[in-house]
């Protein structure tokens, strides 16, 4: 396996990969902070693993936790199932290359957006769909991002427009 841009390539099988190494640390707001961050994803294959992560984060910062303090019981629950599903980002993979070698020649190419909201986060998610002179659909993903709510109370159709922009501009 190659690195390129920090994205893991397995050019035996042409896929990129996300790898991620577990750190030990420990289940404070810091320890947080820092395994979220530690997941490295330009291409957001794994943006929805990494949001509840970040929607985690989130909420010790609306209790106001210090960056030291441990966590809460009802959150620590979530942050080691979080931390056990870690190491399974290495089963995410995606076909560098588009169309695949055998789909002749492209007649036509189109970018799909798809983009929603919740009061917990919202995302956006871009395909590509090929077809070729004989009629056969390729889809193949692009790029996804996801972002946390903000903490200020917005409405979900404000949110759902907020989503919209993000898929616009990826």
């Amino acid at each position: 396996e190659t690195k390129a841009l920090g994205v893991v390539w397995i050019p035996d099988d042409d896929e990129l990969v996300v790898r991620t190494e577990v750190m030990a640390k420990e289940p404070t707001r810091r320890g947080i902070l820092a395994t979220v961050s530690s997941v490295y994803d330009p291409l957001g294959i794994v943006a929805p693993f990494v949001l509840s992560g970040k929607t985690i984060l989130q909420e010790l910062c609306r209790l106001e936790l210090e960056w030291d303090q441990l966590l809460p019981l009802h959150l620590e629950d979530m942050w080691k199932k979080w931390v056990e599903a870690l190491p399974g980002l290495v089963n995410y993979r995606i076909d560098r290359c588009l169309v695949p070698r055998d789909f002749g020649e492209c007649a036509d190419a189109q970018i799909h957006h798809f983009s929603d909201a919740s009061e917990k986060g919202l995302g956006s998610v871009a395909y590509l769909r090929v077809t070729n002179a004989e009629g056969m659909i390729w889809c193949s993903f692009l790029c996804g991002k996801a972002r946390v709510a903000p903490l200020k109370a917005i409405t979900i159709p404000r949110l759902e427009l907020v989503a919209a922009v993000m898929a616009v501009s990826i």
